[in-house]
């Protein structure tokens, strides 16, 4: 981790954060936004342009497929995973993980493991809120490793836990 970002700074600093020990997420060109309701779609359109203002190239952001996510899961979360094509496949697994939380209306949690980025709320205003930590985050992921200009590595993110619970 030493050659990583391994310190991140809020605006307005969340009611809970942990840094998690564990190998990064390594993100390669077969990352992308994934989302399971179309009113999503808009306010990932920021986390994309971050991404395309360094790297010239913007992330898709496709929305789960339903033969990926129990329809209760569907149903019940408001939910962003910034993951690879084949990663998404176990979106019920990733989900189940999280799923004894008790998500009021504003809440988020927002947390990374080596394979995803996940935000996951109830509501489009939880969703949004997560997004913006998302966008302070990943801003500063990516001027770090642009600054570093080590283009041999990948782009890494230390694991961390972050709601407003």
């Amino acid at each position: 981790m030493s050659n990583n970002l391994i310190e991140f700074t809020f605006k307005s600093p969340p009611k809970m954060f942990t840094y998690i020990e564990g190998e990064p997420l390594k993100i390669t060109e077969y990352y992308d936004f994934f989302h399971n309701k179309s009113k999503i779609r808009k306010s990932l359109i920021q986390l994309q342009y971050l991404f395309k203002s360094y790297t010239k190239t913007p992330l898709l952001a496709s929305g789960i497929r339903d033969t990926y996510l129990k329809e209760e899961y569907s149903e019940h979360y408001l939910m962003i995973l910034f993951t690879t094509p084949d990663i998404i496949k176990d979106a019920n697994k990733i989900i189940e993980i999280y799923s004894n939380f008790e998500f009021t209306i504003g809440k988020f949690l927002l947390i990374t493991t080596q394979d995803y980025l996940l935000l996951l709320a109830k509501d489009i205003g939880a969703i949004n809120s997560g997004v913006e930590y998302m966008e302070e985050i990943l801003k500063q992921i990516l001027e770090d490793y642009f600054a570093k200009k080590d283009f041999e590595d990948f782009i890494k993110v230390r694991q961390f836990s972050l709601s407003n619970f």
